[in-house]
């Protein structure tokens, strides 16, 4: 555990130096791409069911409850008696923030739907900032941008989109919970599903950044379980 938080506090710090690596330049592919999967802004699609009640719901499983699940199958793993199944979890976990929080969030440097238009410059997604606004979601991140702009570093500081950590870090877990239960892995998918969605939602991020973490997190997962030679098992 002391290691993991560890590696919280070099993972934000990094976080932080990525435009100064590679400077954002992927939004407007990925936006465009975004589009012409889907037909539209994929935010657009997944605000025309808005209503007050649902919009908390999805902010509180995205900004609270995620972090719950996170940091709690993480304890629960650092205790738990099955020793290939700790380490398989644990090295696909390091491994997921490694690759999609780190090298790819590198490698695709890109702010996401919510800073677009501060960052690109012009309105194209103008829309969701006044649907954020109305719902009273855009504290962290003018949090986040002034941060930036001043040259500082902060708690949980560090702009960065493509690919999701949110999601991916869901998805592995829906994984893991899959590994002990069937029906575990109902909640753990279903809340997966939550968050992917929450993600497009936000506007934290285009739907692309979720497919790709997604796609990064299986991988994971199978290359991992290839390693140890066995799926875990519940003690």
């Amino acid at each position: 555990m002391a290691f993991f938080f560890t590696g919280l506090t070099a993972f934000s710090t990094f976080k932080s130096t990525i435009p100064f690596i590679v400077p954002y330049y992927a939004d407007i592919w990925l936006a465009d791409l975004d589009e012409w999967l889907h037909g539209a802004p994929s935010w657009e699609l997944v605000h025309r069911f808005d209503n007050q009640m649902w919009s908390l719901i999805v902010l509180k499983c995205y900004e609270v409850l995620w972090f719950v699940q996170w940091f709690g199958t993480v304890l629960f793993v650092s205790l738990w008696s099955n020793r290939v199944g700790r380490i398989r979890y644990l090295w696909a976990h390091a491994l997921t923030i490694i690759t999609i929080g780190t090298v790819l969030a590198v490698a695709l440097s890109s702010v996401g739907p919510i800073y677009y238009d501060h960052f690109v410059e012009g309105h194209r997604f103008h829309g969701l900032k006044v649907a954020m606004d109305g719902l009273d979601h855009s504290e962290y991140a003018n949090y986040l941008l002034d941060l930036y702009e001043a040259g500082q570093t902060g708690l949980g500081s560090g702009i960065s989109a493509m690919p999701s950590v949110h999601v991916g870090l869901v998805v592995l877990n829906a994984l893991f919970l899959s590994s002990l239960n069937r029906w575990l892995g109902v909640v753990g998918w279903a809340f997966a599903a939550m968050i992917f969605y929450g993600s497009v939602y936000t506007g934290w991020h285009y739907a692309v950044d979720s497919y790709v973490a997604t796609a990064v997190a299986l991988a994971i997962w199978w290359l991992t379980g290839r390693l140890i030679h066995q799926k875990p098992h519940s003690p």
